[in-house]
């Protein structure tokens, strides 16, 4: 006959067994889960530069996977039976059903409706035990709002400012009165679209940036703001031409600081606008934000040449 002790082992092994064997299988080569050692998993899906991902309400569903890590072993978010995991602990957390009544001592001296009690149930503990939370454990339903899980999906998309690409180039020299070509390299992380998403279990909002405009401060007081990339300027085809989409028409005066020109700091500063939604619907907002990048010009006068 098997000894209490040896019995309690057993059961608890099985257990531990049931959790690590039913864990997801790893995410996709696209999808990251980054559960930190203290706070709460989420999820960025697409590979940074990807434009696609979950359309808005409306246009269809997306989610992702769903992992978490204890003591560096890869087990579910969530366990039937067990509840939502914690990493800040690596226990899991279900709200007790029903709740204690008023004076039981789970409630930890507070009334009913003063937070919650859960059962706590962490490796190597069965039974698990009631504790006391003001506030859900992170990473359970309720414990970040929508709102919040946006700022996370918004902070992880990699929007950058412009790859500049300017005519006269910036190894070069212009001249006074020429006009000047402005653009920006057009991938996701420059202009668009990208989106990522930030899950709990439970919930996931999807973040989608899109460019809509880029104001070129020329560094002489003037400025230029385009609403798209630019075009490409190219020797053969434009010559001495105006830009068809961005530039400079005028160019740039007589430079002031010396008679044989100056060098010019140039500023970019992309505007992104920022549609965030529950998926599956729910909670919807937007966000503007900015990215600069800058580059430099030196324009000389035209010398003439008299004999």
């Amino acid at each position: 006959m098997l000894t209490r002790t040896l019995r309690r082992a057993l059961l608890i092994a099985a257990a531990v067994i049931a959790v690590l064997g039913s864990a997801a299988a790893p995410a996709q080569a696209e999808d990251v889960w980054v559960c930190p050692p203290v706070g709460d998993c989420y999820l960025v899906i697409e590979k940074p530069g990807d434009g696609g991902g979950d359309t808005p309400p409306g246009g269809g569903e997306g989610g992702g996977t769903q992992e978490c890590t204890s003591n560096g072993v890869v087990v579910p978010c969530w366990q039937a039976g067990w509840g939502y995991l914690n990493p800040a602990d690596g226990c899991y957390y279900i709200v007790e059903s029903p709740q204690p009544a008023a004076g039981d001592p789970a409630w930890e001296g507070h009334e009913p409706g003063d937070g919650a009690v859960y059962r706590q149930r962490c490796y190597g503990d069965v039974i698990g035990a009631l504790v006391w939370r003001e506030d859900p454990p992170p990473g359970t339903p309720g414990s970040l709002s929508p709102a919040q899980l946006a700022a996370r999906a918004i902070k992880e998309l990699p929007m950058r400012g412009a790859q500049i690409g300017i005519s006269p180039n910036p190894s070069g020299t212009g001249l006074v009165g020429l006009p000047v070509w402005m653009w920006t390299a057009v991938t996701p992380q420059t202009w668009g679209p990208i989106t990522a998403t930030a899950s709990v279990p439970g919930l996931s909002v999807t973040a989608r940036g899109q460019a809509t405009k880029i104001r070129w401060e020329m560094g002489d007081g003037r400025s230029v703001t385009c609403g798209n990339p630019g075009t490409r300027y190219d020797k053969a085809k434009h010559g001495a031409s105006e830009s068809p989409t961005c530039g400079y028409d005028d160019g740039y005066s007589l430079p002031s600081r010396t008679k044989s020109g100056g060098r010019y700091t140039i500023t970019a500063t992309t505007t992104w606008h920022i549609d965030w939604w529950v998926v599956g619907g729910g909670a919807t907002g937007t966000e503007t934000v900015t990215r600069e990048s800058t580059t430099s010009v030196r324009i000389d006068e035209l010398q003439v040449v008299t004999g």
